[in-house]
């Protein structure tokens, strides 16, 4: 939909900022509440922004490891339950790598300060 209005991602991030000023205005439970409510409005907005490219390289990178096709969930719970039965035991090192790219991509979208620098990218 073409218009001349700012995308969801920067009305978002406006609404963010100011719940933030906001809320560092108010004192005891308000202040709380506004900055659960400006942190969770970070994560919709990184979810929107970062979200459609996370899940389809995890879709991807589950569908590789597994030899396999599904949705996501299904993929996933293949996933664990070969990993319960022992079946990846010899691919341990990629098992860990495609483990640990979801993980990234997860903290990426809730939590991208924690990452470690080697781990962040230009979009979170």
């Amino acid at each position: 939909m073409s218009q001349y209005l700012p995308d969801v991602q920067e009305l978002l991030k406006t609404v963010q900022q100011y719940v933030r000023d906001m809320g560092a205005k108010l004192k005891g439970g308000d202040k709380y509440d506004a900055l659960v409510a400006a942190y969770l409005l970070g994560i919709c907005e990184r979810e929107l922004r970062l979200g459609p490219d996370f899940n389809q390289n995890e879709k991807d990178g589950l569908a590789d490891f597994l030899k396999s096709t599904g949705s996501v969930e299904e993929l996933q719970k293949r996933l664990c339950e070969g990993i319960r039965a022992g079946n990846h035991d010899e691919n341990w090192d990629e098992l860990l790598d495609l483990v640990l790219a979801q993980t990234v991509n997860n903290v990426a979208v809730v939590r991208p300060d924690h990452l470690s620098e080697i781990h962040r990218s230009n979009e979170s």
